[in-house]
């Protein structure tokens, strides 16, 4: 057994970098922001989809959303979910907007 990283390693590590300094950042830019705190909890519940193979997110906006624009719908997907692109793999769980 080596003690090289994998490719799939390092991606990983990459990618969970990105979202860790994106949800660090978001935290700062909300927090700095003026808000008024209620007591009211809102529930927020998404449906999620796992990508089979051969999908593309340009796929499955041509499939679930067939009457908007489809980059708009990757865009939010995108946002939704925190990806650092519009590419996602096969097994992949992400939620809808």
């Amino acid at each position: 057994m080596s003690n090289a990283i994998t490719v799939e390693a390092r991606k990983f590590i990459r990618q969970a970098i990105v979202v860790a300094v994106v949800t660090a950042s978001a935290i700062g830019f909300v927090s700095g922001q003026a808000a008024t705190a209620t007591s009211q909890a809102g529930k927020v519940s998404f449906e999620y989809v796992t990508v089979q193979s051969g999908q593309s997110l340009w796929s499955l906006a041509s499939e679930l959303a067939p009457n908007q624009d489809p980059r708009d719908w990757i865009a939010n997907v995108v946002s939704l979910n925190a990806l650092t692109s519009a590419e996602v793999q096969a097994g992949q769980q992400i939620a809808l907007p």
